[in-house]
């Protein structure tokens, strides 16, 4: 069982994945308060906010493991080829690596060797997807004796890695660490791109309610002796009413790790996947230059938005919605779990039921971000994250990290997860940078 303080070590993504908004901004007493910088608080100048669960590629951050009588099992029945035309990769597919870039990439290249175990040479393969799993896959194949057609629905390839910039430096809307970089794929990558690396010090924040967090270990050590992890819930050994402060200590251990409320997660969610070994890394120069590595020269046509997907003994045939359509031998589809379940392609025939049973039964999770770029400092320069309980509002925007410690610019990075992410979802950019300003005045109050 992790320890309450290890927050994001699989699966913290940033990977919060967008459509993100930018802009200008012109011009009670916290349960717990950060230690103070020197100066007031200021008003923003800059912000750049996701809002994944309204990005009709997205529409959610990450998959999560939902109570059901599967267990992990779903993962692998997602990723379990169709009639050996259709082959199915990305994040929700891989049981060793779930919500992760690292899960992404590897399960795209496992899906290219299930495609060279059956295709012909010759063949023509179509990639629906250019994230890690999408372009993992593509550069697989691409050495090989097939054709390879990469179709993306954006504008852009990447998915739900998405670098930007803010003050001058990344800004991560998607994927943002390298979760436990000992033995981790997304290592060797950046390795062989030559970019350097900031190792993240969760244990270096600044307002922890300790407390809380302890007493959130008590209930956590209830979780090992759950009868049936499968199908119980988190939210089954916590307390019903609990306080202010311990409810926030379960949204930095949940919402913000997985997406998804303890009332939603099964409790095997906490135990799936490998054990991440070494630091968390961020990256300086950005998540992007990883995935350009990794796509090489593969080419990806963009705005090219599937809506249908016919397969047979024949081969498949991939309509658009401009009407065109691409005839394959085979498909790898890589989209998010959250458009699988939405349903918006339409696969002739139906998917199996085993298939369809593992897309409703894993869930999909929201993280959101909240990029602002201040004239200068007035935090703890020093902390990696700092946290925050709000009484009047327990989870809101509990936790921040710092880009000034990573960066060297006066900028820092808030996050929700859960039902606040969800709430916030529907709100103005006015109103979601509104909401974080109060937040932090009261903070450093």
């Amino acid at each position: 069982m992790k320890s309450p303080n290890e927050i994001g070590r699989r699966r913290l993504l940033g990977s919060a994945l967008a459509v993100a908004v930018s802009g200008t901004v012109a011009s009670c007493k916290p349960g717990t308060t950060p230690r103070r910088g020197n100066r007031a608080v200021r008003e923003p100048v800059t912000y750049l906010r996701t809002s994944w669960s309204v990005d009709p590629f997205a529409r959610c951050s990450y998959s999560y493991l939902a109570p059901s009588s599967l267990g992990v099992r779903a993962r692998t029945m997602l990723a379990v080829p169709v009639g050996e035309r259709l082959y199915f990769a990305g994040e929700a597919t891989s049981s060793e690596a779930p919500s992760t870039a690292q899960g992404a990439l590897e399960s795209g290249r496992r899906a290219a060797r299930q495609v060279i175990d059956a295709a012909e040479e010759g063949e023509h393969i179509v990639i629906i997807g250019s994230g890690f799993a999408g372009l993992g896959c593509a550069r697989a194949l691409f050495g090989e004796d097939y054709r390879v057609t990469v179709l993306e629905g954006r504008d852009r390839i990447g998915g739900r890695i998405w670098t930007q910039h803010i003050a001058g430096v990344p800004a991560e809307m998607g994927a943002s660490w390298i979760h436990g970089s000992s033995g981790n794929v997304m290592t060797r990558v950046l390795k062989e791109t030559g970019d350097p690396s900031y190792t993240f010090d969760y244990d270096n924040v600044t307002g922890e309610d300790e407390q809380a967090m302890r007493e959130l270990a008590r209930y956590e050590e209830l979780l090992e002796d759950v009868e049936d992890p499968d199908e119980a819930t988190v939210a089954s050994v916590m307390p019903r009413n609990p306080s202010a402060a311990l409810r926030t200590a379960l949204t930095i251990n949940y919402p913000l790790e997985y997406a998804a409320e303890p009332r939603q997660l099964a409790v095997t969610a906490t135990l799936e996947g490998r054990d991440p070994k070494g630091p968390d890394l961020l990256l300086p120069r950005g998540y992007d230059r990883l995935l350009e590595h990794v796509r090489g020269d593969v080419p990806v046509r963009t705005r090219q938005v599937v809506t249908g997907i016919d397969y047979g003994t024949d081969g498949v045939s991939v309509t658009l919605r401009d009407g065109n359509t691409v005839q394959a031998d085979r498909a790898v589809i890589t989209v998010p779990i959250g458009v699988l379940k939405a349903a918006t392609i339409d696969f002739e025939p139906a998917l199996p039921a085993p298939k369809q049973k593992a897309i409703e039964t894993l869930g999909a999770g929201l993280l959101d971000k909240l990029w602002l770029e201040f004239p200068e400092p007035f935090w703890d320069k020093d902390a990696d994250v700092i946290e925050w309980s709000d009484p009047k509002n327990p989870g809101l925007w509990p936790w921040w990290v710092n880009g000034y410690k990573t960066f060297g610019k006066p900028v820092l990075l808030g996050l929700n997860g859960g039902d606040h992410a969800h709430r916030l979802a529907r709100a103005s950019d006015d109103e979601v940078v509104d909401s974080a300003m109060r937040a932090l005045k009261h903070m450093h109050s």
